[in-house]
């Protein structure tokens, strides 16, 4: 029988970064799509992007959107963001706490060349995100999207797992201070 990598903190921090780096690569993954959390004048906001970049040995995550978003206004405001990955095939909750920071004109338009050409119409929309419309026909597209690409930088300083094992569920906290330390925490 294969040991449960969730028993040790090294194996819990290793599954994290294994999982957010299928996220990446794999449509289906559930770390593709990871809920965001940003702080806005009315509070928290949530909403759903999809990860384009984990690399562990930074620290950082990527994703991108649009410059105009509030999401960027908001980290502009409050850069410290939240992160949220239920993977259910894993039974494991992985929460992240991170200093957002964007890339955007010449800094993102590299990155803007490597996303590929249909993705690309999605930052060209006009008006802007959040904009009331009469009728969504009145959403047309601007000339040069790259104009409006954002590369939202995520410096992860904690992760947080839950694993909801057969035998006992197991929690545990990593910081990135000084290179990663862990401790297990109560469930």
């Amino acid at each position: 029988m294969t040991p449960d990598p969730f028993h040790s903190l090294d194996g819990t921090l290793d599954q994290v970064w294994q999982r957010l780096a299928r996220g990446v690569a794999d449509r289906r993954a559930a770390a593709r799509h990871p809920t965001l959390a940003t702080v806005g004048p009315d509070g928290p906001d949530l909403r759903t992007v999809v990860l384009r970049a984990a690399r562990r040995s930074d620290a950082q995550l990527e994703v991108h959107t649009d410059l105009r978003s509030a999401k960027v206004l908001h980290i502009g405001r409050e850069p410290r963001i939240a992160m949220h990955v239920w993977d259910a095939k894993a039974d494991c909750q992985i929460r992240i706490n991170a200093l957002a920071s964007c890339l955007s004109g010449e800094d993102g338009r590299g990155r803007f060349a490597q996303v590929p050409e249909p993705a690309r119409r999605v930052y060209a929309g006009f008006p802007p995100p959040g904009k009331v419309l009469a009728v969504p026909e009145e959403h047309g597209e601007t000339e040069d999207p790259a104009d409006h690409f954002c590369v939202l930088v995520l410096d992860v300083v904690r992760i947080e797992t839950l694993h909801l094992g057969p035998d006992r569920h197991r929690r545990a906290v990593f910081t990135a201070a000084g290179g990663w330390s862990g401790s297990w925490i109560a469930p």
